[in-house]
């Protein structure tokens, strides 16, 4: 019977767990990453999901450091740590690969921004730059489109808890079963965090809104339009001279820019905590 019951909680990380003193720190974390995450997609919703991915890691971080933690899931020789080194192996490339598009699109929007600097300056003069550097844009998110997607089929393959796990030892059941539950959680929030930061970019999310806004209002006004886009499709129309002045270009060159500031900073933050959770879980496994 207890192993029956333990098999159902194993089943679902969405379904709370039995709590475990030693997993209240995380369990809380997780909570808080619960309500950020059912917030809207748009920038600033990501970037808060992206902040707060940073914290639970740290929190993650000393769980993993706990004796308690440490002796559950050294001991345990199931599927369950070749699941976690696996996961953290492909939250670390995508958040790599993310990062490293954030980079690469701010320099493309500093470019356009200081060739429409120069074009206001000019007036007439200096177009080819200008055309240039708006090319070398459109071609680069383009690519960015499908490197995206190659990374939202990247996190499908991440397993966030299928499989079961048994023992014989009920209280060391009840802890396990507890600690399992919590990190798979931190990998299946982890999952739906960059997942949404990815649609952001690849666009798919604000395609479906544009296309079902589009029937329910054909007649919509053009600002209605854009407010159903995300900042770099909104920039992309803009770049593309869609009712969009040079001063309007500037506004939204800048406001993007602020945008993936804040990518890449947390990003970047991501991808040091998550090195440092995959190497607590090498040392567990060695012990």
């Amino acid at each position: 019977m207890a192993n029956m019951i333990i098999k159902k909680q194993i089943r679902s990380v969405s379904l709370p767990s039995r709590s475990h003193p030693s997993t209240s720190g995380i369990e809380e974390a997780l909570n808080k990453m619960k309500i950020i995450t059912t917030t809207t997609d748009s920038s600033e919703s990501i970037l808060m999901g992206l902040a707060g991915l940073e914290e639970l890691y740290n929190c993650t971080e000393d769980f993993l450091k706990m004796d308690s933690t440490q002796r559950v899931m050294s001991s345990d020789r199931s599927r369950f740590m070749e699941e976690m080194l696996d996961g953290s192996l492909r939250l670390m490339d995508i958040c790599s690969v993310s990062r490293d598009l954030m980079v690469e699109t701010h320099e493309h929007v500093r470019g356009v921004q200081s060739c429409v600097r120069r074009k206001k300056v000019a007036g007439v003069g200096g177009g080819d730059q200008f055309d240039v550097a708006i090319s070398g844009y459109v071609g680069f998110r383009k690519n960015m489109r499908k490197e995206a997607k190659k990374l939202l089929g990247s996190s499908k393959k991440i397993d966030c808890g299928s499989s079961s796990y048994e023992n014989d030892n009920d209280h060391d059941d009840e802890h396990l079963v507890a600690v399992i539950n919590a990190m798979r959680r931190v990998v299946s929030v982890s999952v739906e965090v960059l997942k949404s930061f990815l649609e952001f970019l690849s666009g798919r999310q604000s395609n479906v809104k544009s296309k079902l806004a589009s029937v329910l209002m054909k007649k919509k006004k053009k600002d209605n339009h854009e407010a159903t886009k995300n900042d770099l499709e909104t920039l992309d129309s803009a770049i593309c001279g869609d009712f969009c002045s040079r001063d309007g270009l500037q506004k939204k060159l800048e406001e993007v820019e602020v945008s993936i500031g804040g990518f890449e900073k947390n990003l970047e933050g991501l991808f040091r905590r998550l090195i440092r959770t995959r190497a607590s879980l090498l040392n567990i496994i060695s012990h």
